[in-house]
């Protein structure tokens, strides 16, 4: 095997940029932001920030790659082309080259293809290791953990879009804390009782094995936290909640750029940010909270940490377990109260600092290779 990358060079065929669909974002510092206008405040996003060109690139040929990247996510390959994954798949193993897939998104169809490499934003961690022997629904089933890189959510940089970019330190008051959360908390009961019912099979696994209960859709977790903090008496609640339905109107730039301004300074204007995953096992609230240096409260359902190899979370942030949640009034209150007057503000600056340096689209990428790098020399398992 050649030695470990410092550089990674991309194979991408020209012709295989054949789906009318945004590609994978690796590839828009080469082909361009393509998201369409109507997705305004991600367009935006990725006009202002994109992963660090210094350390990967594409190339049309392929005697110069370290390996074959397919052009799209995945799920837009397996819902327009599946044809074409299975192209960069035989032309990765004709060559003799690992295979690198954008898996990001909510739901994680396990890839099955040897010598491949996928990134993923969500999985379970322990849970994980059972993949293989799962027979949960196709949507709820586990990939190889030997084969995926974990990556941040991709997120803007809101200290910067939506203030001046300076971190506002909190000082810690001698009153309680303040807790906040801004999302989607309820949904149309059509959805709930479909959501449910989707979720029957890991209900029944979860009687035997409560670690299960953490595949529960975070529209519930969120419900069950927000109404536990909301009935204590020991700390200050600030929540900013959000009704969806599919038939919801979609909102104008300058309602949408509104309801981020009322987010940020919820936020902003509290010691702690409650952060509970979505569909998917992860969260771009999480990283939302830290670009705007204040401490997330993780209700971890059994998460997998990016770069835990060389980010320590517990700096910066208060991970609770979710079958924990009950106690989540108390496990705040306590944790703050441990806290002196500098630990409490270093956190804060930490979580800042955790963002720009580690989770930011731009500082991903040398991540990303030394995962890449760990799992080649790890081989087949």
């Amino acid at each position: 095997m050649k030695q470990p990358i410092a550089f990674l060079r991309l194979y991408v065929n020209p012709a295989w940029r054949r789906i009318k669909d945004v590609p994978s974002t690796l590839l828009f510092p080469f082909w361009g932001n393509l998201i369409p206008e109507s997705s305004f405040l991600s367009r935006e996003f990725f006009n202002s920030f994109s992963f660090d060109t210094r350390f990967y690139g594409i190339t049309d040929d392929i005697t110069k790659a370290d390996a074959v990247f397919a052009p799209y996510r995945q799920a837009t390959l397996m819902r327009h082309d599946p044809a074409l994954l299975t192209e960069c798949a035989q032309t990765a193993k004709s060559a003799g080259l690992p295979l690198l897939v954008d898996g990001l998104g909510d739901g994680e169809t396990p890839l099955g293809i040897d010598n491949a490499y996928i990134m993923r934003y969500g999985g379970y961690r322990t849970l994980g290791e059972e993949w293989g022997r799962n027979r949960l629904p196709v949507h709820l089933r586990f990939e190889s953990p030997h084969t995926r890189i974990q990556v941040p959510t991709q997120v803007d940089d809101l200290l910067l879009r939506c203030t001046d970019g300076v971190v506002r330190v909190r000082h810690k008051g001698e009153g309680k804390p303040v807790v906040s959360f801004a999302g989607m908390v309820k949904t149309t009961f059509k959805n709930t009782l479909h959501q449910r019912l989707d979720e029957s099979p890991l209900y029944l696994r979860g009687l035997l094995d409560d670690r299960y209960f953490a595949m529960s859709n975070g529209i519930f977790l969120r419900t069950k936290a927000l109404r536990i903090l909301e009935h204590s008496n020991k700390l200050v609640c600030k929540f900013t909640g959000q009704f969806f339905s599919p038939l919801s109107p979609r909102r104008s730039y300058d309602e949408m750029k509104e309801f981020r301004r009322g987010f940020v300074e919820t936020i902003l204007e509290s010691d702690y940010a409650l952060d509970v995953r979505g569909y998917g096992n992860a969260s771009y609230r999480l990283y939302e909270i830290l670009s705007l240096g204040r401490i997330p409260v993780i209700i971890d359902t059994e998460r997998h940490f990016p770069f835990s190899d060389v980010v320590d979370w517990h700096k910066f942030s208060l991970i609770v377990d979710f079958r924990d949640i009950k106690r989540l009034p108390q496990i705040i209150a306590d944790f703050h109260e441990s806290l002196s007057t500098e630990q409490f503000e270093t956190m804060q600056r930490e979580a800042r600092a955790a963002f720009v340096n580690y989770f930011r689209i731009d500082a991903q990428m040398p991540h990303i290779i030394r995962e890449f790098n760990r799992l080649r020399a790890l081989g087949p398992q």
